[in-house]
């Protein structure tokens, strides 16, 4: 009887470290506009956000990571990209708060960091978005999971994807 419980634990424990995700990274291209680096356990995605050359995501995980380029423009800064994209996020959750506004300079290309957090259908959504602008191009960047205790777990994922931002 004791092999046989012996036996069902092996099992169960070689099932379970199967689960577990691989700690790498990979350069992703996003349609000749600029690089980030991600994290094995996303996949591509077609469906996150009409328009984004850049969509990956782990369901399972309630990850989720986009990325649009748009060319520069006289009219059009990334100052311009946050006030019409921050209000249109803000208008899906419920008691949204924008939080951490921070400078960033990501390889050349300065902008503006900031968290939103919400609730979206009685579950709390944090955003980690990210506005850039270079000489050629403006950038946004959002990074998403539900939960507050993901937000924690994912801290470092979040912030090497965005960090590793590089314009082609």
């Amino acid at each position: 009887m004791n092999h046989i419980r012996i036996s069902i634990l092996a099992v169960l424990f070689a099932l379970l470290h199967s689960c577990k995700y691989a700690d790498t990274y990979e350069t992703v291209n996003a349609d000749n506009k600029f690089t980030l680096s991600i994290p094995s356990w996303l996949k591509k995605e077609d469906n996150l956000a009409p328009g984004a050359q850049f969509q990956y995501a782990n369901r399972f995980r309630n990850f989720y990571a986009i990325g649009f380029a748009e060319p520069k423009t006289d009219s059009l800064g990334f100052e311009g990209m946050m006030k019409k994209n921050i209000p249109q996020l803000k208008s899906t959750l419920s008691n949204p708060l924008v939080t951490d506004s921070t400078e960033v300079n990501y390889n050349g290309a300065n902008g503006v960091r900031l968290e939103i957090w919400g609730k979206m259908t009685d579950e709390s959504i944090y955003f980690s978005e990210v506005y850039l602008e270079t000489a050629k191009g403006l950038y946004h960047l959002s990074v998403w999971t539900r939960g507050d205790e993901r937000k924690l777990k994912f801290k470092s994922e979040i912030d090497r994807i965005l960090e590793s931002f590089k314009e082609l």
